[in-house]
């Protein structure tokens, strides 16, 4: 599978029909976030209350050309990603879109269910409470997922099928990944699906869309293998959207210094927003719990929880630049007990600016 990739991602040039050396079209974009963030967490220690500054950084660089074919090649890379130091990351592999609509994505693919979850409204700014790393229950619905870096992600054209509105993607990994039995665990191989469908009536356009993901691991110990699914909707009426989703399932979870078994994971995620003028209202929700045990035993017990609650308002100061003002409440539970450590309120305020 490694071989055939390779050699596609080798000579797709040649295949397709580009006979020109001469560089490709860039483009740039990014973003400079600056603002003061407030973490106020339940338990009564030294660092139960903090207001620092948050600055970050993101700078993504595109490349893109049309073949002699028509096929479009194009790929991307990071080199700041909402960090304050310098960092390389988010690179992609190849991206291939073809004259029908359809496009295949080559290395770093293999989640196609994640091209598939709706957008459900979520509130803005950097508000946040760290959970720790026992707690198993993955946030959002998409929040399950992972490959092997060796595979493709395939992606219809629009209105597949001749369903007008429909479209659908597949994607497959399997890096043949050295067996271990230690508490690192990475995927092996992997297969997903997604559809999405949207569908308008009168001033109302709503969009559904679903995924599911299967994946194996590398480790012998692991008794549970990924098995999740999503599915949600998002309805927008001018100014007001409205959305709702769910994610299911079970999956390996990696702990700082261990590996645990999840099943009976399900998160929900409910969201709303409104535009007037040049401000837009959000207010989002999602609750997320799951079932864990340690590496190589049947999970049981108490859940563990995630329930967080959040608003926001975003001003467009001027093109590009807006000022977001955001409000969080959490409540964590580890085996049904609250956390203190992970549960509180956290606000901010900031402005980010876009290019």
């Amino acid at each position: 599978m490694k071989k055939e990739l390779l050699l596609a991602t080798t000579i797709a040039g040649v295949a397709l029909g580009a006979t020109s050396a001469s560089a490709v079209t860039s483009s740039f974009s990014g973003n400079h976030r600056v603002g003061l963030l407030d973490v106020d967490k339940d338990s009564s220690n030294a660092t139960t209350g903090t207001t620092n500054t948050d600055i970050e950084s993101s700078f993504s660089v595109s490349l893109e050309e049309t073949m002699d074919s028509g096929t479009v090649i194009a790929g991307s890379f990071s080199m700041m990603s909402e960090s304050a130091a310098f960092n390389y990351t988010g690179a992609s592999g190849i991206s291939l879109t073809f004259t029908d609509g359809s496009a295949l994505d080559l290395l770093s693919a293999g989640d196609a269910h994640k091209s598939h979850d709706v957008a459900v409204p979520g509130a803005s700014g950097e508000m946040s409470i760290a959970t720790g790393s026992s707690n198993s229950a993955a946030s959002g619905i998409d929040g399950v997922g992972g490959s092997n870096g060796v595979g493709f992600e395939w992606h219809s054209a629009d209105d597949v099928a001749g369903v007008e509105g429909m479209s659908v993607s597949f994607s497959y990994s399997n890096g043949d990944e050295t067996a271990t039995s230690g508490a690192t665990v990475a995927i092996d191989s992997s297969v997903s699906a997604g559809v999405t469908y949207v569908t308008t009536t009168g001033d109302t356009t709503v969009t559904i869309g679903a995924g599911i993901h299967e994946a194996n691991d590398n480790n012998s110990t692991t008794i549970t293998e990924t098995s999740v699914f999503h599915v949600g909707a998002v309805a927008v009426n001018g100014d007001l959207t409205f959305g709702a989703g769910v994610g299911s399932g079970e999956y390996g979870h990696d702990t700082a210094g261990d590996h645990q078994e999840v099943t009976d994971w399900q998160s929900t995620e409910i969201g709303i927003s409104y535009v007037s003028g040049d401000f837009t209202l959000t207010a989002s929700s999602v609750d997320s719990e799951s079932t864990d045990a340690a590496s190589g035993s049947t999970p049981s017990g108490s859940a563990d929880e995630v329930s967080k609650q959040a608003v926001s308002v975003d001003y467009a100061v001027a093109s590009g630049v807006t000022t977001t003002v955001g409000f969080l409440t959490q409540t964590a539970k580890d085996e049904g007990t609250k956390k203190d450590t992970s549960s509180g309120s956290s606000w901010y305020i900031g402005t980010n600016l876009s290019f």
